[in-house]
């Protein structure tokens, strides 16, 4: 859970690709601890260790990815990231009670070892670092500057050197405003695979800033909606899998070594979680843009929820209805594989929307969402067992579909609030003399243009952040 928040902050002062390596480094060592262990408590140190590690993969990663892609892209990227991040974790679980049954538990841990170790290599020879201090540019007499947490602010050209020096003293790494893109040098591919990067001038500063915005974020109507829909919706997915194995065995008579295959049905719900969010919400995204004289809103992606929030709420009350025996296996079963569905799709949508919620930091504000949504959704399933002790699964899964129809249903007052709360964001900071791209930039042709520029001329130089920071559908209202 912790390691979202520990694993961001360092990946922002020492760079991405040195620490998503020692994240790596560290699952995999504690990955082979896990399998060699004898005590509860050196176990038990293992697992932990292998929780914090894998916060990349919920911090990091979407961070890296956010940076080389663009804002019309990112539904599709993040939807093919956690489809197979889904899929592969899925296909993994269903085999692994028949490794503990032929191998023993050791060997579970021995499969995902060699799983970590796999994936160490091609994060070594292919995750290059994505960080990237774009030069400053000037566009019609205003100075357009992004610092190191993806903010891209337009200052007018007096107040311009000002703002330089007081993002030098505050820790942020100024770009030079005189150095332009065909400056960049081009990197071998040797010397990107080199696993340090540049880090920030005042590490310690950065670190503190970042756990700052991350707080900051929170005052987001987006950020906070964000939260609790991933997280219930990761709870109601855990509340499931703790107790199929009972279910299917008590209930079902299913074998022990068997009830992986209910994992089949999992990495089926996550590619169809992914092709929602590709070949529907996103080009329904694209449509609302249009239709909105080509300016697009982050809300819009909140529209796109209601599909899954509706079949998520059904399949709660399939599996509730059908855990406790008197019916087919096909009940529970079907409950859990079309709930990954819903569970994919709000996932993928939640990423994207907090990337764009609030524009100042959106990557203090996608940690926020993607490490609190564990917390959380602990907060969800910790009780789930008493419930189903004393009253059954009908009521427990009951009120876990309550709970999950009424926090979708919030999305409607927060596509009203969000927009007034990032206005008043955008209205603060010009009251400091900065404009953001919440307000700025504020056409189409606008940014199409300044995008262009930077295209042309970082395409010569294969800078690492190619695409990072533009947003060639349209600037946020």
């Amino acid at each position: 859970m912790s390691g979202n928040y520990i694993i961001l902050p360092l990946s922002l002062a020492y760079g991405r690709r040195p620490i998503f390596l020692i994240s790596v480094v560290v699952l995999l060592a504690a990955s082979i601890a896990a399998a060699t262990q004898n005590s509860y408590y050196g176990h038990l140190v293992s697992r932990i260790l292998q929780g914090i590690s894998t916060g990349a993969s919920e911090s990091l990663l979407p961070l890296m990815l956010t940076e080389v892609t663009f804002l019309h892209e990112r539904a599709f990227i993040f939807g093919l990231y956690w489809m197979v991040q889904n899929a592969i974790s899925s296909s993994l679980n269903l085999a692994s009670s028949y490794i503990n049954a032929d191998l023993g538990w050791r060997w579970y841990y021995w499969v995902f070892t060699i799983t970590v170790g796999v994936g160490l290599i091609i994060a070594f020879l292919l995750g290059f670092e994505t960080q990237f201090t774009r030069p400053a540019a000037s566009l019609d007499g205003q100075l357009v500057i992004t610092d190191e947490f993806e903010v891209t602010k337009v200052i007018p050209d007096s107040e311009a050197q000002a703002y330089l020096e007081e993002m030098s003293r505050s820790g942020l790494t100024a770009p030079n405003a005189g150095n332009s893109a065909q400056d960049i040098e081009r990197k071998a591919y040797v010397e990107r695979l080199r696993p340090w990067s540049k880090p920030s001038s005042q590490p310690l500063r950065v670190i503190l800033l970042s756990w700052k915005y991350m707080l900051a974020s929170s005052s987001s109507p987006g950020i906070l909606y964000a939260v609790l829909t991933s997280s219930i919706a990761l709870g109601c997915g855990v509340g499931m899998s703790l107790t199929y194995n009972q279910v299917l065995m008590q209930y079902y008579h299913w074998e022990a070594k068997d009830i992986g295959l209910i994992n089949v049905g999992g990495a089926v719900g996550a590619v169809l979680g992914m092709l929602y969010c590709t070949f529907l919400a996103n080009p329904f995204v694209l449509w609302m843009a249009r239709r909105n004289r080509g300016i697009h809103q982050p809300e819009h992606h909140l529209i796109t929820m209601a599909p899954p929030a509706v079949v998520g709420v059904g399949m709660l009350l399939l599996y509730g209805f059908t855990a406790g025996g008197g019916a087919t296996w096909w009940g529970p079963y079907l409950g859990w594989t079309i709930f990954q569905y819903s569970f994919t799709a709000v996932i993928i949508i939640s990423t994207t929307f907090a990337s764009e919620a609030a524009p100042k930091h959106p990557g203090p504000a996608l940690v926020t969402v993607v490490g609190t949504k564990n917390i959380i959704s602990f907060g969800v399933t910790y009780g789930l067992t008493p419930m189903i002790e004393e009253h059954g699964y009908k009521w427990a899964f009951g009120v876990l579909a309550g709970l999950f129809g009424g926090i979708f249903l919030l999305g409607i007052p927060v596509c009203i609030w969000n927009p007034k709360w990032r206005a008043y964001v955008a209205e603060r900071e010009a009251r400091k003399g900065t404009t953001t791209t919440d307000q700025g930039l504020g056409t189409c042709e606008d940014l199409e243009l300044y995008n262009l520029v930077w295209i042309k001329s970082l395409r010569k130089t294969n800078g690492p952040k190619l695409r990072c920071y533009e947003q060639t559908l349209c600037a946020l209202p």
